[in-house]
């Protein structure tokens, strides 16, 4: 590896590092606003949103967690009454996860407050009132790009198709 190789690499790492700490940031404050426990419960109760019906161990692999920590969130979620479990029929060891009524009045409210909440949302917009909406799309085709090579395909496929999972007109992040 070159020597400029190993500083975009260090740069790239920082750089990512500094825009995590503000994403986790905005993400802890979505949370207590929805009156969740944690950032990891509203991402998770996001996924069920979009995708009812969902596995446990579907959201552990989407989300880079462990089964065991997605079933204990999930149970604080069902205290809450923001979802319900139900085994499947054709494997009773399989459970499948949907949103309450409760549950989905929480994301579509904390969807309302991505602009006020998430800084990213003031910075994507800088960015494209600098350069252009195409370099905005550049921008994420290349995120993508970043991830699914990290990742593989079917471990993120499901962040750029839980937008087309909403029903219409619920579109309100572009």
């Amino acid at each position: 590896m070159q020597a400029g190789s190993v500083r975009l690499v260090y740069e790239t790492l920082n750089m990512l590092r500094a825009i995590n700490v503000v994403n986790k940031e905005d993400w802890e404050r979505a949370a207590k606003e929805a009156d969740l426990d944690s950032s990891v419960q509203l991402n998770i109760l996001w996924i069920i949103y979009c995708y009812e019906g969902v596995r446990v161990t579907q959201i552990a692999d989407w989300t880079f967690w462990h089964p065991s920590s997605i079933v204990i969130h999930i149970k604080k979620l069902m205290e809450k009454g923001l979802v319900v479990i139900e085994k499947s029929e054709l494997d009773g060891r399989v459970v499948h996860v949907y949103p309450t009524q409760a549950g989905r009045a929480v994301i579509e409210k904390s969807r309302q407050n991505v602009p006020a909440i998430f800084r990213l949302t003031y910075a994507l917009e800088k960015l494209e009132e600098r350069y252009s909406p195409a370099v905005v799309a550049l921008f994420f085709e290349c995120l993508a790009f970043l991830a699914q090579t990290l990742h593989g395909g079917d471990k993120v496929r499901w962040i750029q198709e839980s937008e087309d999972r909403l029903p219409l007109g619920e579109h309100q992040i572009s």
